[in-house]
């Protein structure tokens, strides 16, 4: 790759799809001439005429191409950005590891283990919160592992930015498990919501399942909004009081929920013996390292191409402009 020149979708071979939704579908992708392996995210033309949308992705390149220009190893940064015909294509970090859910199983994860993916999640969410972003859907199926081990959040499609501390918002996101109560109440919220999300995250981590899970949706969402989690009594004192201080039903008085909520999650208890500026540096092993996979995509990717389920009706000057100025390389 070549910083400044954003390549094409012939630069890149597609061995494997690797998640599938409304926007379209991401690949993992080898760049021909350099062998990097990306994530290659193809999101369909045809609905980026309406505005919400549109600013929607133009936020998420932002967030990506942040985490890389500041180099921050725990957010999915850009490797590079560019258009085809029918497609606005995002090439970003490829997390060889798979994700959290997929490690999850139906397993509990050690205290250790759990400590260590906790604390690179508060990290990816520092480097958020400082720059007034909020993710709004944090789950495990979002935090991805690299090759070294470590977690990284991913998926910025429903965040929000101008968010700091006190900056309140409205209107429905996330996944129904993972939301905090006022935003399921139809309540305004704050970026302490995520703050929430990681405490589900981290309770089913320690004790592989979910705080609050029935069949039907209203009942999901009447445990979350009014119902108090069971703790295991195999839990140290510590792992129950973080759990007990993200899990506030009262957005104000959830832990990270102030000026400098991060600091106060990092100086819980629960990481007291977690070495932040180590762990910043990479310089922690991870407690669990992925497996070289030696799987062969050829044949696979030969079949492997960009479809387009609905052509799209022409698109405004506006936007043409504004995809034009999304364009972007990194240097490899």
């Amino acid at each position: 790759l070549v910083q400044g020149t954003p390549p094409s979708i012939d630069d890149f071979q597609l061995q494997s799809v690797l998640g599938e939704g409304s926007f379209g579908k991401v690949f993992r992708a080898q760049h021909r001439r350099t062998g990097k392996l990306v994530a290659l995210k193809a999101i369909e033309k045809h609905d980026f005429n309406s505005f919400d949308t549109f600013s929607s992705l133009v936020l998420e390149q932002r967030i990506l191409l942040q985490a890389r220009k500041e180099s921050c190893h725990f957010l999915i940064g850009l490797v590079a950005s560019f258009q085809t015909e029918h497609h606005m294509c995002f090439a970003m970090d490829c997390a060889e590891g798979g994700d959290l859910d997929s490690l999850l199983g139906k397993e509990r994860l050690s205290l250790e283990t759990t400590t260590f993916y906790s604390a690179c999640i508060v990290l990816g969410l520092k480097f958020l919160h400082e720059h007034n972003i909020a993710h709004l859907d944090l789950k495990p199926e979002n935090i991805l592992l690299d090759r070294d081990g470590y977690a990284k959040i991913a998926d910025y499609g429903l965040s929000k930015e101008g968010m700091t501390f006190d900056t309140v918002a409205y209107g429905d996101c996330g996944t129904l498990y993972y939301s905090a109560p006022e935003i399921l109440r139809e309540e305004s919220y704050k970026r302490s919501a995520d703050w929430w999300s990681l405490g589900i995250i981290i309770y089913k981590m320690l004790h592989g399942r979910l705080p609050f899970a029935a069949k039907c949706i209203y009942d999901i969402i009447r445990l979350i909004t009014s119902s108090e989690p069971t703790y295991s009594e195999e839990l140290t004192v510590e792992s129950h009081s973080i759990l007990v201080n993200l899990l506030k039903k009262n957005p104000n008085d959830r832990l990270g929920a102030g000026e400098y909520g991060t600091e106060d999650v990092m100086n819980s208890t629960f990481f007291k013996e977690m070495d932040w500026e180590a762990l910043m540096r990479k310089q922690i092993q991870a407690p669990h390292i992925p497996e070289e996979k030696m799987t062969e995509f050829a044949d696979q990717s030969e079949s492997l191409k960009l479809k387009v389920n609905i052509i799209p009706e022409p698109l405004w000057e506006d936007a043409k402009m504004a995809l034009n100025e999304l364009e972007y390389a990194a240097s490899s």
